[in-house]
């Protein structure tokens, strides 16, 4: 007798059917359920810079030291070859009792008498000067008085720190304000233009006055 064997066979396929897909989903619901390793996280330090040292540079911020004694450290009835020294200056080739120096912002002028008196020769004046083009809506530079005033200052600030101050007039445009004198020793005089309010120079001095050119 044949035997028919074909309906167990499908009913086996059909039972290892949903074998197969209940284990592909245990498979992939342990895949699922498995642990993710965390990305690691890279912890950078960063150390900010030092903020560096201040360089020490030059500065032309005035300092006071113009009085009728004298100018920084050079005082009236020095030796003037000694105070040239000191200064760093440098005698002008044609007028010998002159000498200068530039600085930060402005130039160091000392004079001598043209014909001394006595020997050793002295200063009998230091100015401390500059272009007033260049001092144009700028500060003061260099040394200045006790109340401030230096080269680059305006004559309305001059006048209000000494109201007593004496105009005194030179050739042409030029002007001088005194304001400080001790007998004995010198004056201080603010240079100016007439018609300008900006002081170019600050000179100590036994003279008079200033002297309009002291090498022409």
């Amino acid at each position: 007798m044949d035997i028919d064997t074909t309906r167990p066979r499908a009913r086996s396929a059909r039972i290892l059917t949903p074998l197969f897909g209940m284990a592909a989903t245990a498979a992939l619901l342990a895949g699922c359920a498995a642990p993710v390793s965390p990305t690691p996280t890279v912890t950078q330090t960063v150390t900010a810079p030092a903020d560096p040292t201040p360089s020490a540079s030059p500065s032309a911020s005035p300092t006071v030291g113009a009085t009728a004694s004298g100018i920084g450290d050079v005082e009236l009835g020095t030796p003037y070859d000694e105070a040239v020294a000191m200064a760093g200056a440098t005698p002008a080739e044609a007028c010998p009792w002159l000498a200068s120096a530039e600085a930060d912002g402005y130039t160091l002028t000392l004079q001598r008498p043209e014909i001394p008196e006595q020997d050793p020769a002295v200063v009998d004046l230091v100015q401390v000067s500059a272009s007033p083009a260049e001092l144009e809506g700028g500060p003061a530079v260099g040394p200045v008085t006790a109340g401030g005033i230096g080269v680059g200052s305006r004559m309305d600030e001059a006048l209000a720190v000494y109201p007593d101050a004496v105009e005194i007039e030179s050739v042409g445009d030029r002007r001088y304000l005194a304001i400080e004198s001790e007998t004995g020793t010198g004056s201080v005089f603010l240079t100016y233009t007439a018609g300008s309010d900006i002081i170019w120079a600050v000179t100590a001095t036994t003279l008079e006055k200033p002297p309009y050119e002291s090498c022409g």
